[in-house]
C-alpha cells in the first residue's frame, strides 16, 4: 500500500476516536447496568409521587377516579400504569398483560425494577396508606425509539466531532509523512546518480525532529556530492599530472633511440629529470593519501617551532635569491614547542611559502608572522598577489584543486601543496584557514596547540 506511514498514523487515530464514540454511546445506554437502563430513571424517580397520588385517588374517590388518573399519565406506546393490592389484584380495571404480575413480583424483589421483555421494563413501588393497607403501584415502560434514547443534538454532535477528528487525523498524518516521502524520493534520486536532489524545501518553517532529519539528510547529500566531485577531481588531476611527465619520457626515449651520441646524453638527463619529478609527484600523492586516511603516523617529539620557521624562511630566501621577492619574518612571542613531527611541519611551512612566493610575482613581498594566542601558536603567511575568488577559499586545501587550471598547468604544480599543509595541520590537531587581503593578496593562518613555551624575551627579525 502506498504511503504506508500515512495509514499507520491515520488509521489508529481514527479507530481510536471511533471506539471512543462507541464507548460513549454504550456507556450512556447502559450506565445503570443492563437491568437498570438510563432512560427509565426519570420515571423511577417519579414512582413514589405517582404511587401516593394513585392510592389517595383510589381511597378517596374510587376506581373510576383512579382509572382516569392512570389513563391521564400514561404515554401511548411508551408507558402503562396499574395499582395492585397486597394480593396483586389490579384495582383500576385497566387491561393487564398476562406477564404483568410475574414482572411486578420480580421488580419488588429487585429494588423496584425488572426487565419483563426484551424491549420493556417494569417498575414497582410498594406503598402503605393511612389505614395501614398495603398497595403496589407498577408501570411498564417500552424502550423508546433511537432518537428518543439518543437525542438528535447529541447524535449530530458526535457525528461532527467524528468528522472533525478524522480531518485532523488526516491533516496530522499528511503533515508528518510529507517530508518523509520527500526524503525517500530524494534518496532514490541520489541512488540513480542525481547528486543535486534534496529533500528540504526553501522557506519551510517546521521546527521538529523530522525537519532536523531532512536538514541533516540534505547536509549529508551536499557532503556526498562534494566528496564525489573531489574524487573525480583527484582522478582527473592524477591522470593529467602523471600523464605529462610520462609522455615527455616516452618522447625522450623515442628520440634517444635514434639521436647522435652528444644529444643522447642530453635526452637521458631530461628523462632523469622527468623521473625525479614523477617520483616527487607520486610521493606527494602518497603523502596526501596517508594524511587523509590517518595511516601516516611518524614518531611524536617536541619540536621548536621558532627554529623550524626560521630555517624554512632561510631556505625560501635562498630559492628566490635570483629574483626580487622579499620575505620578512616577525616573531611576536617566545620560543614555542609543538608536539609533533618536525619534517611534516617544515614541509607544510615550505609549501605555504612556495605558494605565496609564486603568486606574489617578481617584485612581491611575503610576510611570515609567528605569534601566540591562549595556548595556541599562530603562523601567518601573507602575500601581495591577486588573491582568489571568495567561493574558492573553502576548496583551497582540497587535493588537486586549482583556482585556475591553465595557470596551474603553466607552473607545473600538482595542486597538492596546500592539501599537504591541511593534512599536516590536522595531524597536529590544529586548524588552517585562508582569507583574501585588501586591496589584494592572500593570508593563510595556521594554529597549532602549544606543548611548552620557553622563557625568553620575544625577538623580531
Amino acid at each position: 500500500m502506498k504511503s504506508r506511514i500515512f495509514w499507520k498514523i491515520f488509521l489508529p487515530f481514527w479507530i481510536l476516536q471511533t471506539c471512543l464514540m462507541l464507548g460513549l454511546f454504550t456507556r450512556i445506554h447502559s450506565s445503570f447496568g443492563p437491568d437498570r437502563p438510563w432512560w427509565v430513571q426519570p420515571e423511577r424517580r417519579a414512582m413514589p409521587v405517582l404511587a401516593r397520588s394513585a392510592v389517595w385517588r383510589y381511597s378517596t374517590r374510587g376506581r373510576d377516579a383512579l382509572r382516569e388518573m392512570l389513563n391521564g399519565i400514561k404515554l401511548q406506546g411508551r408507558s402503562e400504569y396499574w395499582l395492585f393490592d397486597a394480593q396483586l389484584n389490579e384495582l383500576s380495571g385497566l387491561p393487564l398483560p398476562a406477564y404483568a404480575r410475574e414482572a411486578v413480583q420480580k421488580a419488588l424483589a429487585n429494588q423496584g425494577i425488572s426487565r419483563s421483555r426484551r424491549y420493556s421494563t417494569f417498575l414497582a413501588e410498594k406503598i402503605t396508606d393511612q389505614k395501614g393497607q398495603d398497595f403496589i403501584f407498577a408501570g411498564e415502560f417500552n424502550v423508546p425509539p433511537l432518537m428518543r434514547i439518543f437525542p438528535v443534538g447529541i447524535i449530530v454532535t458526535i457525528l461532527i466531532g467524528s468528522l472533525l477528528t478524522s480531518l485532523l487525523c488526516a491533516f496530522l498524518a499528511q503533515y508528518l509523512t510529507r517530508p518523509i516521502v520527500r526524503l525517500r524520493d530524494a534518496a532514490h534520486e541520489i541512488a540513480r546518480g542525481n547528486l543535486e536532489a534534496r529533500a528540504g524545501r526553501s522557506g519551510s518553517r517546521r521546527r521538529d525532529e523530522i525537519n532536523d532529519l531532512v536538514r541533516d539528510f540534505d547536509t549529508m547529500a551536499n557532503e556526498i556530492r562534494d566528496l564525489v566531485e573531489s574524487n573525480k577531481r583527484v582522478l582527473t588531476g592524477v591522470s593529467h599530472d602523471l600523464r605529462s611527465p610520462i609522455a615527455r619520457i616516452r618522447v625522450a626515449l623515442s628520440l634517444a633511440a635514434t639521436a647522435p651520441e652528444g644529444e643522447r646524453e642530453e635526452l637521458l638527463n631530461r628523462i632523469e629529470i622527468e623521473l625525479l619529478r614523477l617520483n616527487g609527484m607520486i610521493e606527494q600523492i602518497l603523502t596526501v593519501a596517508r594524511l587523509e586516511s590517518g595511516q601516516l603516523k611518524p614518531p611524536i617529539e617536541l619540536v621548536p617551532l621558532k627554529q623550524v620557521i626560521e630555517e624554512a624562511v632561510v631556505d625560501a630566501r635562498f630559492e628566490v635569491s635570483q629574483s626580487h621577492v622579499e620575505i620578512s619574518l616577525e616573531e611576536h612571542c617566545a620560543d614555542l614547542t609543538i608536539a609533533g613531527d618536525e619534517n611534516m611541519l617544515r614541509s607544510a611551512i615550505e609549501n605555504l611559502l612556495r605558494n605565496a612566493i609564486f603568486y606574489s610575482g617578481d617584485e612581491g613581498h611575503v610576510e611570515v608572522v609567528l605569534s601566540a594566542r591562549t595556548g595556541m601558536a599562530a603562523i601567518t603567511v601573507r602575500d601581495d598577489g591577486p588573491g582568489v575568488p571568495e567561493a574558492a577559499l573553502p576548496k583551497l586545501f582540497e587535493p588537486f584543486y586549482r583556482v585556475d587550471d591553465a595557470r596551474g598547468a603553466a607552473t607545473g604544480g600538482s595542486g597538492l601543496g596546500l592539501s599537504i599543509v591541511a593534512g599536516a595541520v590536522k595531524f597536529h590537531k590544529g586548524s588552517v584557514r585562508a582569507r583574501n587581503r585588501r586591496p589584494h593578496g592572500l593570508e593563510v593562518v595556521i594554529e597549532l596547540p602549544v606543548a611548552a613555551v620557553a622563557q625568553q624575551e620575544p625577538s623580531l627579525k
